[in-house]
């Protein structure tokens, strides 16, 4: 890129200068984001790192992000007053934005030191991150002949930091060494520290050419003291760097745009031919961002609580696991976060080892769920084979596979219960599968020295984390969920629950439809290896024994995996994007919501037709794999607009299919049964919206 130079004392210029001069930012370096974005990203690390020791009114990067710039206008006007001009020095402006930010009052003076250095520190790695060396700077300064070359840059990181980063760049042979504003107080914008320069090497300005991109402070402003300038602004890298300050300031349509992005790129690894595994690896794509918001909320609430270690419950876990793993190679919010590890559970594996006692009240905590069922699905449950119980059950006057409605009232259930035999071999399995559980645990390293430990699981009641809170009391366990529904059972004291969607536990849950079918979310996060169904302990160690059905995997085979790889692949560039540009969950969250609900309230046929080639396991509580391949019929629907017994088996059967809307766009839905039961349900909602329209009028 040829450069024209203006020389204001001497229009004709010199053949050599004795000093030429460069910019450091838009001309030697350039940003891959808008620069407040760096700063941001710190405000981010401040907020993750030492938020609990914030105001609560300060909890929020950009709230961090004005108190920073309230800082750097006080310690500039403080500056001009000195008789500088406006410039301030990197930890200055910490320890006075810590202390606006109100956090200097919880930590002692060497404590705020050590945190100023830190926040230094995690400057200059982000600034490494995302900067680049200009690509045509060192052909353009190479035709410019000076005897000597520095840095010179309007600038609050102090000298030695913009040489390691010139020096990281392999930009440090151009100009290895300069002179940053805030070392001095003066900067460029007022000519005085082109002066300063010229005092510091007993130099004339007409001996001096300066090289940068801004219109003042590297043209105007120095052409004024005599220096020739050369102004350097490259039509295409200019173009990108508004662009990426548009961005910034509209952050919503930048993330939706770079949505856009990631699935109008091609990936080598599946053809784009329309097969279906190429359509189920571009809907992972699709929906990357929603799971990757997900992954980051567990990185901020895992560092932000400071748990000693983050264990991710299989199934759905081992996909959340990976998507961690991949992610955590960013060092996405600046700082390390807790290893992932995978931790083999089940509802079954864990329920019969966390109860305090056999009795009514303990199995509450199933029966809450569960108030119709068998004994012979409440012994599955608790991992004990029904077939010993059968005579016993018998002699009571109760058929083992016989649903029963509220059996903690049932007296033929409570005499069984009461029963000697019984109690005693139930009590032996109970006492045995508790043993069993706590070798488990001990093998992976629990509790051990933990006294806070984050777990992760899809979610909907995190009855697991219940599990273990009560096999593990002197834990804290922090569990993290897609989604969470309302709670049946009291909480553990130890437990802690959070979700990045919906939790309906909250006062004002947002996005409540979203957990009106959560069939589908399983599926799509399902693993491959089976649910864990009991530990076998011996002289070898603890071996996890899995339940895997062929059904269920063929359906992983021929579709999830595909998705799950989409979703994989795409980790990298939303943990670079994150990073680069310094989103939270919470400013992700939204448009993670929005894909979650289209994926499940609009879905695409051929997912649909995937979930009803599902065998699903529900062996806790129904005892047995629910299959989603049943066929609706149209009669039957008929009926349910006449008869509550035929409206019950309707609901029932809706119950067992799990997922309304994807039998609506399923490509054998017959389109009679589609209108039939598009109609009933609407009925249904008038008829409700009326009851409660009443209810709240005249009650």
């Amino acid at each position: 890129m040829p450069l024209e130079i203006h020389n204001a004392a001497e229009a004709g210029g010199t053949s050599e200068y004795h000093l030429m001069t460069v910019d450091v930012w838009d001309t030697l370096l350039r940003r891959r984001c808008h620069p407040d974005a760096v700063k941001l990203h710190v405000c981010r690390w401040l907020l993750h790192c030492h938020g609990r020791r914030l105001p609560p009114e300060h909890r929020d990067h950009w709230v961090l992000l004005r108190l920073r710039q309230q800082a750097e206008r006080e310690l500039g006007e403080e500056s001009r007053r000195e008789g500088g001009d406006d410039e301030y020095r990197h930890l200055e402006v910490y320890e006075r934005w810590l202390y606006l930010a109100g956090i200097k009052t919880t930590f002692s003076p060497e404590e705020i030191s050590r945190l100023c250095i830190a926040l230094g520190q995690v400057e200059l790695e982000q600034e490494r991150y995302i900067s680049y060396a200009d690509p045509s700077i060192a052909d353009v300064l190479a035709d410019i002949r000076a005897r000597k070359t520095l840095f010179l840059s309007d600038f609050y990181l102090p000298v030695e930091m913009v040489r390691e980063l010139l020096s990281f760049h392999h930009m440090d042979g151009i100009a290895p060494d300069g002179v940053v504003s805030c070392d001095v107080k003066l900067n460029k914008k007022s000519g005085r520290l082109f002066r300063y320069l010229h005092e510091s090497l007993g130099i004339t300005p007409d001996r001096h050419i300066h090289v940068g991109d801004h219109l003042w402070a590297d043209v105007e402003s120095p052409k004024q003291i005599g220096i020739a300038v050369a102004h350097y602004m490259p039509e295409n890298e200019h173009r990108q760097r508004r662009m990426r300050e548009d961005s910034f300031r509209a952050r919503g349509d930048f993330l939706q745009r770079a949505v856009h992005l990631l699935c109008d790129s091609r990936d080598s690894r599946y053809d784009q031919d329309g097969s279906l595994s190429a359509r189920f690896y571009e809907l992972g794509r699709e929906s990357s961002l929603w799971f990757f918001g997900f992954v980051l909320y567990l990185m901020e609430c895992a560092v932000a609580e400071k748990v000693d270690r983050l264990f991710f419950l299989t199934r759905e876990g081992e996909f959340f696991l990976e998507l961690y793993r991949r992610a955590a190679e960013c060092r996405i919010l600046g700082c390390s976060v807790p290893e992932g590890t995978l931790l083999e559970v089940s509802r079954i594996s864990t329920f019969a080892g966390s109860l305090r006692s056999f009795t009514s009240t303990e199995l509450m905590r199933i029966w809450n769920q569960y108030s119709v069922q068998s004994m012979n699905a409440l012994l599955t449950s608790l991992g004990i084979d029904p077939s010993r119980f059968v005579d016993k059950a018998a002699s009571y006057g109760i058929d083992i596979d016989q649903d029963i409605t509220y059996p903690w009232q049932d007296s033929r259930v409570q005499a069984w219960f009461n029963d000697d035999w019984v109690r005693q071999e139930i009590e032996r399995e109970l006492s045995r599968k508790q043993s069993d559980l706590s070798s488990y645990l001990a093998s992976v390293g629990l509790p051990g020295q933990s006294t806070k430990v984050g777990i992760v699981d899809i979610g909907w009641r995190g009855t697991i984390q219940d599990n273990l809170a009560y096999a593990m009391p002197t834990v804290q366990l922090h569990g993290y969920y897609l989604g969470l529904i309302r709670y049946l059972n009291d909480q553990p004291s130890n437990a802690v629950k959070s979700a990045f969607g919906p939790n309906l536990n909250e006062a004002q849950s947002d996005y409540a439809d979203l957990l009106d079918f959560v069939a589908p979310v399983e599926m799509l996060c399902n693993s491959p290896h089976g649910g864990v169904e009991r530990y076998e302990v011996s002289g070898n160690g603890v071996r996890v024994a899995r339940l895997t059905d062929p059904a269920e995997n063929q359906v992983y085979d021929s579709y999830i995996r595909h998705f799950q790889a989409g979703v994989i692949d795409s980790i990298a560039y939303w943990s670079d994007f994150v990073r680069t540009h310094a989103y939270t969950s919470a400013e992700i969250r939204p448009l993670a919501m929005e894909i979650w609900g289209t994926l499940i309230q609009k879905p695409p046929s051929f997912l649909s037709k995937a979930y009803f080639e599902l065998n699903h396991n529900e062996t806790f509580g129904v005892g047995r794999f629910s299959d989603k391949r049943r066929s609706p019929r149209t009669q039957g629907l008929l009926f349910a607009f006449l008869s509550k017994r035929h409206r019950q088996q309707l609901d029932s059967f809706l119950t067992e299919v799990g997922w309304v809307p994807g039998l609506m766009v399923h490509p054998e839905t017959a389109p009679i049964f589609k209108w039939f039961l598009r109609t009933f349900l609407q009925a249904r909602r008038i008829k409700r919206f009326a009851c409660n329209f009443l209810r709240a009028r005249f009650v």
